[in-house]
């Protein structure tokens, strides 16, 4: 998502220099109006240093575990304080409700409470499922035996394109956007509905079959998945049923002048 916000940033002409923040600076190229610096989520003087001189801030958050990504979001969002930022946009989930069973959510919560808190400026942008991350992790995997096993019910996911998601990133940033935008697909689909849609773009059958929670827990520890992983992927499918990932935004087209691209021609271009 970074690379992709980058990009953006520098594809703009009302932007001045860009600055990127990576763990390994030396591996990016070089390239006009763009400053490469050393950033680690775990280091806090690394973020002081990097931050220094920013006046905005696209804050992609952290992966993996809860407990890591709390620290890495406590230590982004002090260095940001300390360094002056002006304005942070930060990737948040549509599904962040107090009641939510999303193993994310309430790192996702706490760090939106941090930012309020802060004195930050800031967005709130709040994103559906990813298109690219449910098509590598679920519908690829899929495509080999023809049946997409989920969790999903019939419950619908406006699946978002990180394309777009990273062009109203950089548009937040760039205009300042204040308080919370939803960015989403252009439509919520169900588990069955991206098998049919996958079929008639692919030539490829995908039949869905709707696993229940525990087997598809069973099946996630037989293949040896981490246990917060298998949380995470099994109360996520929870949230599509109970229908948190449905909702569906114009805050994407808003931001940018341009509508996210369907899942149809999303899928017609992953090159399957």
């Amino acid at each position: 998502m970074g690379s992709r916000v980058v990009r953006d940033l520098l594809a703009r002409a009302d932007v001045g220099p860009v600055v990127a923040l990576a763990r390994r600076p030396q591996v990016l190229p070089e390239v006009e109006r763009l400053a490469v610096r050393h950033a680690d989520y775990d280091d806090p003087a690394s973020l002081r240093a990097a931050f220094a001189g920013l006046r905005a801030l696209v804050f992609v958050s952290s992966d993996g575990s809860a407990d890591p990504m709390r620290r890495h979001h406590e230590h982004v969002v002090a260095a940001a304080v300390d360094a002056g930022v002006e304005h942070v946009v930060y990737t948040s989930i549509v599904d962040v409700a107090s009641d939510s069973p999303f193993y994310f959510a309430p790192v996702h919560r706490e760090t939106e409470a941090m930012l309020a808190g802060s004195g930050l400026g800031h967005t709130l942008a709040r994103t559906s499922i990813f298109a690219d991350f449910f098509v590598s992790t679920w519908i690829a995997p899929a495509l080999v035996d023809g049946t997409l096993r989920v969790p999903a019910g019939g419950g619908r996911m406006s699946l978002l394109d990180r394309d777009d998601a990273a062009r109203a990133l950089a548009a937040a940033a760039v205009g300042r956007r204040p308080g919370v935008v939803e960015l989403t697909g252009p439509a919520a689909l169900t588990a069955a509905e991206i098998g049919r849609i996958t079929e008639a773009a692919t030539g490829r059958g995908l039949r869905y079959i709707a696993l229940d929670d525990e087997a598809y827990r069973r099946r996630l520890a037989a293949d040896r998945t981490p246990d917060w992983l298998i949380e995470a992927f099994s109360s996520m499918f929870t949230s599509v049923r109970e229908g948190r990932f449905e909702i569906v935004s114009a805050d994407a087209r808003s931001l940018t002048g341009q509508p996210p691209r369907p899942f149809a021609e999303f899928i017609r271009i992953a090159g399957l």
